[in-house]
């Protein structure tokens, strides 16, 4: 992101809602930014104001949909004083380039604490116990409750306010494990968490369940009617993550029939609540808490929310390292010097794939990316759960059709657009000490890579389909598939010489057995349509193309 290098000229950071006066007052100290607040503004003004500004400081009530992006005609940076990030369309955001910032870390505390305060409120039915005895009663019978020591509780979510809930859990004595596909394995082992693969399976073991995801495609109504009759019979509900996920109506139904014994919420699919709403019938009152999304509401945590997203918003701004982008698949600058040679590496990984499968199989209709090797365990999976080396392939695959102008965080939203199917997994080391393997399903074949960098820092292809090679995917490259037998590789030197071009590198590997080998020659000049044709047809080749790396195509 550009610098404002004329010191007369300041970003334009526009804050419409209040905010932790802790941040405002980081941007009113700024010499470089210009803070316009209009909290309690209408739509109609917000919008209005816009196409000035180069950055939005929100929190929850500031709506930065399509409607919203296409007036900032300016913006760069969106930056929410918070964890969920539902009043941004990040994918609209993303196609023209916007960074959108939350501050995960800020709330984590206040988020766990309320939690902790909703189940126990919950299971000893202090908010009923309250209003009795305000009413004048007392009864100490009707209030008999349960206490957490020794019960069973499902986190699902494993991430730092799941973490968090876990190590008050257990100093409750409580038996803690948990549900969370994208969080490692390895990771859960290091926190001494029980994972569960089938969700079914681990609701039917947990006395409670307390939800801590992001609300996504994939966790959209995931606790829907079906799911809730998986659950362990008198077991209880908390959720303070993200409106959604529940089935509202199918939860107060499940404890109206007491297949719950109790539900606690702090978040809905639409608020705030209406009359009329599941949780408010009277008939459950006993066993319902409910809070108007509290989880984030401390002092503390709202001045450490604002101060977090103001750091990062400036620095995204200035052209300086941040943290916390919901749609850059990862910070580039953040990446050691192997992690980063490892990533161009994948990127021209994925220009050789689209290269390959142009001449050879047609259009690509999905990827397996295997990553193999410590180094890709330190990769933690971002919000696309995708590690910065399949995005960097992604990029390099859709850099061939799309222009130089895919970015990594295009690069994923572009892959989906079209229909391609992506998948990653990790797996250990063979041959080397870290590889990138790929296997690309186009329409009438497959294709298949393997790269590596050596101990010297070079970069390497060392298999390409089911030859073993060695070439540096470097400078001006001349790919092609040969008929295996003697004279071939004079013709393509002597075609070659009289064109004037200079061979810089050459590598083959053949296939046993085939008749057939792979060729990769590094050329010190241009591969004009005259010369590719004589290549094809007296070079005794079968197909060949032509990268050009130092275009970066």
């Amino acid at each position: 992101m550009p610098e404002n290098t004329d010191e007369n000229i300041k970003w334009r950071v526009l804050v419409a809602e209040p905010l932790g006066e802790a941040g405002l007052a980081m941007l009113r100290e700024a010499p470089d930014i210009e803070l316009i607040e209009a909290v309690g503004i209408s739509r109609e003004d917000f919008l209005k104001r816009l196409p000035v500004a180069d950055a939005v400081l929100t929190r929850s009530a500031t709506k930065m949909d399509e409607e919203a992006l296409n007036a900032a005609s300016r913006l760069k940076v969106i930056a929410r004083a918070g964890v969920g990030v539902d009043n941004v369309d990040i994918p609209a955001a993303s196609r023209k380039g916007i960074v959108v910032i939350n501050a995960p870390t800020g709330n984590t505390l206040a988020a766990a604490e309320l939690t902790m305060a909703l189940l126990l409120a919950l299971l000893r039915k202090v908010p009923q116990a309250y209003v009795s005895l305000k009413k004048g009663n007392w009864d100490r019978k009707r209030f008999s409750g349960r206490q957490l020591n020794g019960k069973k509780i499902l986190i699902m979510g494993l991430g730092r306010i799941g973490i968090a809930v876990a190590q008050r859990c257990r100093a409750f004595g409580m038996d803690v494990f948990a549900y969370d596909p994208y969080t490692p394995r390895k990771k859960a082992e290091s926190l001494g968490i029980p994972i569960r693969d089938d969700l079914a399976d681990a609701l039917s073991l947990a006395d409670i369940v307390t939800l801590h995801m992001p609300l996504t495609a994939d966790t959209a109504n995931l606790i829907d009617e079906k799911m809730l009759r998986a659950f362990k019979h008198g077991a209880y509900l908390i959720n303070c993550a993200r409106g959604g996920i529940v089935d509202e109506q199918a939860a107060a139904e499940a404890v109206r029939e007491g297949r719950l014994s109790g539900i606690a919420f702090d978040v809905y699919k639409t608020e705030p609540l209406v009359k009329g709403h599941p949780f408010l019938a009277e008939d459950i009152e006993d066993r319902v808490v409910i809070t108007p999304h509290l989880g984030a509401s401390t002092e503390e945590a709202q001045a450490e929310v604002a101060k977090i997203a103001a750091t990062n918003m400036m620095a995204a701004l200035r052209g300086e390292p941040y943290e916390h982008a919901v749609n850059l698949p990862f910070i580039e600058q953040k990446l050691n010097k192997e992690q980063k040679a490892y990533l161009e590496l994948s990127r021209r990984m994925g220009i050789l794939g689209a290269k390959l499968a142009e001449v050879e199989c047609g259009a690509i209709q999905g990827c397996h990316i295997m990553l193999r090797g410590d180094l890709f365990t330190e990769d933690e999976p971002l919000p696309n759960h995708l590690s910065s080396f399949s995005v960097g392939f992604l990029k390099g695959l859709l850099e061939v059709s799309r222009g130089p102008d895919v970015t990594y965080m295009l690069a994923p939203l572009l892959a989906k657009d079209s229909g391609l199917a992506v998948e990653e997994s990790i797996g250990e080391p063979k041959t080397y000490k870290n590889t990138i393997e790929v296997t690309l399903d186009a329409e009438k074949c497959k294709i298949s890579l393997m790269g590596t960098i050596t101990e010297e820092g070079r970069m390497r292809i060392v298999k390409v389909n089911d030859y073993w090679i060695d070439f540096v995917p470097t400078g001006k490259l001349l790919l092609f598939q040969n008929h295996d037998r003697p004279g071939v590789i004079g013709k393509i030197g002597n075609l070659l010489g009289d064109a004037k071009v200079n061979i810089a590198n050459f590598a083959l590997g053949r296939k046993d057995n085939s008749g057939l080998a792979f060729g990769a020659l590094e050329i010190d000049g241009a591969l004009d349509d005259e010369l590719k044709k004589k290549l094809e047809k007296n070079g005794d080749m079968l197909w060949l193309t032509f990268i050009d790396f130092t275009e970066g195509k």
